[in-house]
């Protein structure tokens, strides 16, 4: 995976997100009956954030450290950054035949003295029973389904999609499409992605899932 592959993949998902409702309910048809009405509350942000990718960056298969940690788990990364996923909520209300829709809410601090990048496209992927995966991060019916979530609870909570800057505390969630059954599912967050690999790794667990049984509309 290299810069070049994740740049398409933002492309890709920045177009996809910005084409007509009349094609995202078409879309949604097909994958699930809950995004077949759609208006613009619900929709995900219709701009990626593009963080800086610096000229000589880091190969993605340098090594680098790894920290692992458990939902609820307030991880120090380095006395730069701290993180914790403070819960994941599943929605019920989707057609599982197809997938099911985890939401990770997340706090993250900076600690640092400089701004950091903050992507659920970039700075995110996901092990899926040992194999690493980030299409589950890019999953357009699951970006929707999340923000017909919040919308309904009234909650102003954004997936990650900015700079966090020094000092700051910012609490966000990233949507993903996860497959029907998994054995193991990991939430990797790689805080200085382009600069170093050390990566901070949650363990999802289903019965730590937090279940949002609510008709959503």
């Amino acid at each position: 995976m290299n810069s070049r592959f994740f740049r398409r993949q933002a492309i890709l998902l920045a177009l996809t997100l910005t084409c007509s409702a009349a094609m995202l309910a078409g879309c949604a048809n097909n994958t699930d009956r809950n995004t077949s009405s759609i208006n613009d509350a619900d929709r995900p942000h219709h701009t990626v954030y593009s963080p800086t990718v610096p000229e000589n960056r880091v190969d993605d298969d340098a090594p680098g450290q790894n920290i692992d940690a458990v939902i609820g788990e307030e991880v120090n990364y380095d006395n730069k950054i701290t993180a914790k996923v403070n819960q994941v909520v599943e929605i019920d209300d989707v057609n599982k035949a197809n997938g099911r829709t985890l939401l990770a809410e997340m706090t993250i601090t900076n600690n640092s003295d400089a701004a950091i990048d903050c992507s659920t496209l970039t700075h995110f992927s996901l092990i899926i029973d040992d194999q690493e995966d980030i299409e589950p991060l890019r999953n357009v019916v699951s970006a929707i389904i999340g923000r017909k979530y919040y919308t309904q609870i009234k909650s102003d909570l954004q997936n990650f999609n900015s700079k966090i800057e020094a000092g700051q505390t910012l609490t966000g969630y990233v949507y993903i499409g996860a497959p029907t059954s998994w054995k193991s599912l990991k939430l990797v967050y790689i805080p200085y992605r382009y600069y170093n690999t050390d990566r901070i790794t949650y363990d999802i667990k289903e019965d730590e899932l937090v279940h949002y049984t609510e008709d959503l509309p």
